[in-house]
C-alpha cells in the first residue's frame, strides 16, 4: 500500500503496515498466551479439584483411624480398669482376713502370756495349761459369761414386761 505522491508518503505508508503487521503479531501471540494461561488455569483447577478430593479421602481414613485407635485404647483401659478393681476387691477381702487373722494372734499371745504367767497358779491349783483354740473360747467365755445366764435371761426379760 504505497501512494505515489512522494517518497515521505511512501515510507510511511510501509512504515504504518509494518507497525500494524507487527501489532498484529502480538496481538496473535498474546491470543495464543491468553489461549495457553487459559489451559493452564483449566489443568490446575482440574489438579485442584483431584488434590481436594483426594484431601477429603484422606481426612476420612485418618478419621477412621483415629475412631478406631480411640476406641481399642478405650476397650483396653476397660479392661485394664475391670482387673484392678477386682484385684482391690480380692486385696480388701484379704485385708479382712489378715485383719481377723491379727486378732486371732493378738488373743493367742495375750492367751500365752497369760498362760505364762499362770503356769504357776496352775501348778500350785491343779489346773491343766491351755493348749488348744476351743479350750481357750471355753476358759474365756467362762471367764466373761455369768454360768447361768442363760436362763437368768428370759426370767429377767419376763420380769420387765
Amino acid at each position: 500500500m504505497s501512494k505515489e505522491v512522494g517518497e515521505n508518503e511512501l515510507i510511511e505508508t510501509c512504515g504504518r503496515a509494518r507497525k500494524a503487521s507487527r501489532s498484529r503479531d502480538m496481538l496473535s501471540s498474546l491470543k495464543n498466551r491468553v489461549v495457553n494461561l487459559e489451559e493452564s488455569v483449566g489443568d490446575m483447577k482440574e489438579t485442584l479439584k483431584e488434590v481436594l478430593t483426594r484431601m477429603e479421602e484422606l481426612m476420612e481414613c485418618s478419621k477412621e483411624f483415629v475412631l478406631d485407635t480411640l476406641r481399642s485404647t478405650s476397650n483396653k483401659l476397660t479392661v485394664r480398669d475391670e482387673s484392678l478393681e477386682a484385684l482391690v476387691t480380692v486385696m480388701k477381702e484379704k485385708i479382712v482376713e489378715l485383719k481377723g487373722e491379727l486378732i486371732i494372734y493378738k488373743v493367742a499371745l495375750g492367751s500365752r502370756i497369760l498362760a505364762s504367767r499362770s503356769k504357776y497358779t496352775d501348778k500350785k491349783c491343779g489346773r491343766t495349761p491351755i493348749r488348744t483354740w476351743e479350750k481357750f473360747q471355753r476358759e474365756l467365755k467362762k471367764q466373761f459369761y455369768q454360768q447361768h445366764a442363760e436362763k437368768e435371761a428370759p426370767a429377767s426379760l419376763r420380769r420387765l414386761t
